[in-house]
């Protein structure tokens, strides 16, 4: 146990660096380039996702989950991943003229030209990092990770600043990744494993089939809005859209992203170990959805002044888009959980059954919303799509971990209470501006700051598991509360 809060202290503290530098670069960008040339890159990563889910048919998770491996396995899966991604970077070169034409901008034939190179740096060091994830040796891959998203960072507003426009992504890649290969191949040397094998590669494959193909239906549901927006309305919409879902997706990464690299390690470990999965799985819905859903609900309330403050004033349309989709990802909570566990537990097959089921059907609506109402569509569509995921998501969940429905509400009732405490302070600030939800910056600060304290006093009132996790982080804390006991 000690092991693990060790790690993910590393790995929540790598993602805070991650995500105060991708903020910043968000922010910096979205007010040097037009939506129009940032929509250009976003078409072109939302094709590139949809490829890259092919290598996961060489997934690192393979590594991670499985019991014991050798330096055979550890060279297959680079060579197989090698090949993959060789094919993946041939494929986006030839096909990217036939792209640029159907989105008419010729400017996506280089930035995949550029990118199909970025692929081999990344390959040569994701091996490395899910070797290191497997050994819980996460202060490595803290260094890995965050030289490389540092120096993207700095590269792409300097050559953005430069003129390089839409292109300016795609050699930040290419500088970030190279520098994020060496610090890997610095701090763990192993190139015994650049020497081609393909030794159990049906074990590898037998557990990637599922995986990689669990991995095509996400991204291509993911990157379809992107890319039918980029289409059918412009790829300025397709920008929209897609910082709507960054600025909705904060909390995510704020609450989720630095727990969920020490999930699947955690998880496996437990299993190896024969121990029951269900209370740390019940145990960690409750104390991500207690900060979870207060982000998400106060995020809608103050989307206005957020928006103008992460994105600049020429964004201001993405704002009531975050509001509907904050809603909506409120569904979200099991997500980022419910992949470990299963894999954790062997059951990647219900993985890929309940991927068949939820993206196909997923797709389709969202296909539809897009085509017949555009943006606005696309957004009130997540109302509809996130919740029937959750729910079927949950479905497989609870089967195998055994869990009733009354489990799960038991574990997320105390933390509806303290979102809705979160909620009530900063909406009754919006009563009293009179200016509704378009509040100044120093209103938004206020009500942020009575939405603390509104926070707090749920944490308190429903005596939420998550107070005694805070309290045993800060001594004070934990000696005021023995002196009142």
């Amino acid at each position: 146990m000690l092991l693990v809060k060790r790690a993910l202290f590393m790995s929540v503290g790598e993602r805070y660096v991650l995500l105060v530098t991708n903020f910043a670069t968000a922010a910096l960008i979205s007010r040097i380039l037009t939506p129009r040339e940032i929509g250009v890159s976003v078409i072109g990563m939302a094709i590139l996702a949809i490829a890259l889910s092919i290598r996961e048919f060489s997934s690192s998770s393979f590594l991670i989950q499985r019991k014991d491996i050798s330096r055979e396995d550890i060279r297959g899966a680079f060579t197989v991943t090698f090949i993959l991604t060789g094919a993946i970077a041939t494929t986006l070169v030839v096909a990217s003229p036939f792209l640029a034409s159907f989105y008419n901008e010729p400017g996506l034939i280089p930035y995949f030209r550029v990118i199909s190179v970025c692929l081999f740096l990344d390959a040569s060091f994701n091996l490395i990092t899910a070797l290191l994830r497997r050994e819980m040796s996460f202060g490595k891959i803290a260094a890995i990770d965050i030289a490389g998203a540092v120096t993207n960072s700095a590269a792409t507003i300097v050559l953005a600043l430069a003129g390089f426009s839409y292109m300016s992504f795609a050699w930040a890649w290419f500088i970030g990744s190279g520098l994020s290969a060496g610090v890997a191949l610095a701090l763990c040397p192993h190139f015994w494993m650049f020497k081609p094998s393909l030794a159990n590669w049906r074990g590898m494959i037998s557990f990637g089939g599922y995986n990689g193909a669990i991995a095509i239906l996400f991204r291509m549901f993911d990157a379809l809005p992107l890319l039918l927006l980029g289409r059918f309305v412009s790829p300025n919409a397709a920008a929209l859209f897609s910082r709507t879902l960054w600025i909705g997706q904060i909390p995510d990464k704020l609450v989720i992203g630095g727990a969920i690299a020490v999930v699947l390690p955690a998880f496996s470990a437990e299993a190896r170990q024969g121990r029951d999965l269900k209370r740390p799985y019940l145990s960690a819905l409750s104390l991500i959805t207690a900060l979870h859903w207060p982000a998400l609900l106060v995020l809608a309330v103050l989307a206005y002044p957020i928006v103008n403050i992460a994105l600049g004033h020429q964004w201001s349309e993405v704002a009531p888009l975050v509001q509907i989709v904050a809603i909506a990802l409120l569904f979200s909570f099991s997500f980022e959980l419910n992949y470990p566990v299963m894999v954790a537990m062997g059951a990647i097959r219900d993985s890929f059954i309940r991927a068949l089921i939820v993206f196909p059907v997923s797709g389709i609506l969202l296909s539809l919303a897009i085509v017949l109402g555009g943006l606005q569509a696309a957004a009130w569509c997540m109302l509809v799509t996130v919740p029937f995921q959750a729910y079927i998501t949950l479905s497989f969940v609870r089967r195998s971990l055994g869990l009733e429905r009354r489990d799960v509400t038991g574990a997320l009732w105390k933390s509806a209470v303290v979102a809705f405490a979160s909620t009530v302070p900063p909406l009754a600030a919006i009563g009293i501006s009179g200016s509704g939800f378009r509040l100044s910056n120093m209103e938004a600060i206020v009500a942020g700051c009575l939405a603390l304290g509104g926070w707090v006093a749920g944490l308190i009132i429903t005596r939420h598991p998550l107070l005694d996790e805070i309290i045993k982080i800060f001594p004070a804390l934990k000696r005021a509360r023995a002196s009142a006991g």
